[in-house]
């Protein structure tokens, strides 16, 4: 039987899974790290982090590999997307990874604006100018570090990254490239006008690849390190999103999911890129060579249920049980309790950098039941106006797979429906965007003749299934039409510019 190394590099940890050809897991390593949040609207994260992590999940596969004589034919990669890492020609990282969610950037958007419309940005590349994507930030250091820039050999994102630790290659593929604002996302190829416009070279980019190539060999250092055979390919399978479209069957027209790990996302497949008339959905290159998803995301979710976990709950093993236990004892609707999930700003469908998040309606009476399960309600109505969007571009959405760390939570799941008002669907595994990756990967190296025959393969139990329940959809159907005048109020009447700064 064969067997797939895959890296899932997460915004919060790095993962390493071994899976057999059936999707069985039969070995796994994961480190945790966390990024450096500042008040200026900063969020950077050393690379290392990352080599460190890698190099710590491979030694331990490494040592089950050796210990069970388990033959592993690819080692695939997945990870978050849009983060800028400056390295030199040896691949030595010259400044901490601007992250994804770093705004710094904004003024760097304005002085692309002055040369191109919100509009043509949108249809050369499907992204909306906003400090999220890339090439702000690398438009950024090029401004405000010249003599980090003048060094700089190459910009990579956290994929690019790991897969040169892994074969000394500066490789990027669709599905990362069309997070930066430089790839055009009808012909795959970098935009010479965007190039010209932001000041950044076609030499400081990876050489641009489809989502499924093989990268390269393992190298013999990593193999050293690690205890891994020499030469295993290095398949780069595509961004964390893509990839987790590819396990939670979205893979013809009128398919969607909604992922939700640190941030969430609703993804549709498309077989042609799709644009909306007021550019509030993203068109990004699927995992899937020469196809496409339309997508809408959230910058912040599970990454707010973790915060109130650290901050409002005791250290504990099954401190996530209590949380579940303790959001079920609050009704639907929080006992008026409502968030606004807008931590680090909001992405779709407000695309507000100056947002924040805030919990509303508070009184005496609140209790901190209330405030959890808002946490769970303020993300599924977020997500919910996300896949309306997506719905007027490509029909009727029927059943929505769900995935992510929150999704381990039967409440969560049946919010999700009565919000969207909709089947949603949860598969046995929850590490979607690890399983993609082996779906990608076992399609490029032939073990699978397609994408479809992949997913048959590796879902062997039936998924959980969650219907609406007829009297809670309507009173979230209520509840949605309350959270967005209240983000509207908040942003008419001027209350972001407010506070700006810290004061």
């Amino acid at each position: 039987m064969e067997h797939i190394l895959v890296i899932d590099v997460g915004t919060s940890s790095l993962k390493a899974m071994l899976y057999n050809n059936s999707g069985g897991l039969l070995f796994r390593s994961s480190q945790e790290y966390h990024s450096e949040v500042f008040h200026n609207n900063r969020v950077e994260q050393s690379a290392f982090s990352w080599k460190d992590a890698l190099l710590y999940t491979l030694t331990e596969t490494g040592k089950f590999v050796h210990d069970k004589k388990i033959d592993v034919v690819a080692m695939s990669v997945t990870s978050q997307r849009a983060s800028v890492i400056p390295v030199t020609r040896e691949g030595e990282p010259l400044h901490k990874a601007i992250m994804w969610q770093d705004k710094r950037s904004v003024e760097q958007c304005n002085q692309l604006s002055q040369h191109l419309s919100l509009r043509d940005i949108y249809l050369r590349t499907g992204l909306r100018l906003n400090p999220y994507f890339s090439v702000p930030k690398m438009m950024w250091l090029k401004d405000n570090e010249p003599e980090i820039f003048s060094q700089t050999h190459k910009m990579l994102g956290v994929q690019d990254y790991v897969i040169y630790l892994l074969t000394n290659k500066f490789i990027t593929d669709w599905t990362q490239a069309c997070r930066t604002m430089l790839m055009n996302i009808t012909s795959f190829k970098w935009d010479e006008d965007l190039l010209r416009h932001t000041g950044i070279s076609v030499d400081l980019l990876p050489e641009l690849v489809p989502p499924g190539s093989v990268a390269g060999p393992l190298t013999k250092e990593i193999s050293e390190l690690t205890g891994l055979p020499l030469g295993i390919p290095v398949i780069i399978a595509g961004g964390d999103q893509q990839c987790a479209a590819l396990a939670l069957n979205v893979l013809r027209p009128g398919d969607a999911e909604a992922n939700t790990g640190t941030g969430s996302f609703a993804i549709a497949y498309s077989d042609q890129a799709q644009f909306d008339d007021e550019c509030r959905t993203l068109c990004s290159a699927a995992a899937i060579p020469g196809k496409w998803i339309v997508e809408a995301g959230i910058f912040n979710s599970g990454s707010i249920h973790r915060w109130f976990r650290e901050e409002f709950y005791p250290e504990g093993e099954n401190v996530y049980d209590l949380m579940n236990e303790e959001a079920a004892q609050s009704p639907v609707g929080s006992n008026g309790v409502m968030l606004l999930p807008h931590f680090e700003g909001s992405a779709a469908p407000y695309w507000n950098p100056m947002a924040k998040g805030m919990f509303f309606n508070l009184s005496l009476a609140t209790k901190r039941c209330d405030f959890t399960r808002s946490i769970l309600e303020g993300i599924a109505l977020e997500i919910k106006s996300n896949l309306s969007l997506i719905e007027n571009l490509i029909g009727d959405i029927s059943m929505v797979s769900v995935a992510g760390g929150l999704t381990t939570l039967e409440l969560f799941n049946q919010i999700q429906s009565d919000a969207f008002n909709k089947i949603v669907i949860r598969y046995d595994n929850n590490e979607a965007s690890s399983l993609g990756a082996l779906m990608s990967a076992g399609v490029t190296i032939k073990i699978y003749t397609d994408y479809d025959a992949a997913l048959k393969k590796i879902s062997t139990t039936d998924p959980l299934v969650y219907h609406p329940d007829v009297v809670d959809v309507e009173k979230y159907a209520k509840l949605f039409i309350r959270k967005n005048a209240l983000y509207q109020s908040m942003n008419q009447h001027g209350v972001y510019d407010l506070f700006k700064e810290v004061l």
